[in-house]
């Protein structure tokens, strides 16, 4: 009986050696990664919620991939005062492992090192990086106008401190550079003087950082008649003093006459269209009751709809009442 129980101990002390021989083996077969390579594009909205944002990690780097990456933040909606923050896990290949001794042997591109922590064994790595501060990211785009005064105006994009803009003639950009203004408006009176059809791109870009730039807004199209030309060129126009122009507060619209006052709880007609303006001032849209009759104004535009049917079903008269139905 003593001899086979210490022919056990010996099978027994035989497999652990050959185990812990494996596992050296298999420790010492594999390979190291010294140094990563990672660019990170982002599009982190100013004014949008936490989780909205749109992040792509591109490995540069060989033998390790891209696995996902987590959100390091806490909050609800994307300040200014904010700094995003990642950690991007990376995967090593089978027979590799991650052996990054310090910071320098991260390569970021759009992304800033914080620290690295190796995980599973050294087959993970977890990468915590800051993103560009949300100082020099451009808010979403705003509504643009062209008027028949030859002025674009557009309200304030949140983090622009100036604006690209071009006016396009028949689909063709005029001039060939874009305008640059730090103003809400931009006068297009002289580059205006022939008929066809125009309309103006708008973009905000960064005050903090001029590489960063928002996405482009897009105003209506301005039909210009040979009527119309011939008054621009004459100066005989409606100067931008006689008229008065939209103005933005978030998501709210107003239109401020030359003099500064607004229309308050009734209609007004812009440039040949009717808008309800609300006791405070602001543009209402969807339906309106007034006087009896029901109207519908564009969600988009704020445009009084006349001669159609509105997006839930009901068909409007070419007053813009709502027909009995």
């Amino acid at each position: 009986m003593n001899c086979w129980k210490k022919a056990c101990k010996i099978i027994l002390i035989a497999a652990v050696i050959t185990g812990s021989m494996a596992s050296l083996s298999y420790a010492a077969s594999r390979k190291k990664i010294t140094s990563v390579n990672i660019n990170v594009e982002s599009k982190v909205e100013l004014g949008t919620k936490y989780g909205d944002e749109e992040i792509e990690v591109d490995v540069r780097g060989k033998h390790y991939t891209y696995d996902y990456y987590e959100l390091e933040n806490f909050g609800f909606e994307w300040e200014e005062s904010d700094v995003p923050e990642i950690t991007i896990y990376l995967r090593a290949e089978d027979g590799y492992y991650f052996a990054l001794t310090r910071a320098t042997s991260v390569k970021l591109t759009g992304a800033t090192y914080v620290k690295a922590t190796k995980q599973d064994s050294s087959e993970t790595l977890a990468l915590r990086v800051k993103l560009p501060s949300m100082e020099e990211m451009v808010g979403e785009e705003t509504e643009v106008t062209l008027s028949e005064d030859g002025y674009a105006r557009w309200g304030e994009v949140r983090g622009a401190g100036s604006y690209e803009l071009r006016l396009y003639r028949n689909g063709t950009g005029i001039g060939a550079t874009y305008q640059t203004t730090n103003e809400l408006f931009y006068d297009f009176t002289s580059a205006m003087k022939k008929p066809g059809t125009y309309f103006v791109k708008v973009r905000g870009v960064n005050k903090r950082n001029v590489k960063n730039k928002g996405e482009w807004a897009e105003s209506g199209v301005l039909n210009v008649s040979n009527e119309m030309a011939e008054a621009i060129r004459s100066g005989t126009a409606l100067a931008p003093s006689e008229k008065g122009q939209w103005m933005n507060e978030g998501e709210q619209w107003w239109y401020q006459h030359p003099d500064g006052s607004y229309t308050q709880n009734n209609w007004e007609q812009i440039e040949n269209k009717w808008y309800f303006f609300d006791e405070s001032g602001y543009r209402k849209t969807g339906w309106i009751e007034w006087e009896g009759e029901k109207y519908y104004c564009s969600e988009e535009t704020g445009e009084m709809l006349r001669d159609t049917t509105t997006p839930d079903g009901f068909i409007l008269d070419s007053e813009g009442h709502l027909k009995n139905s």
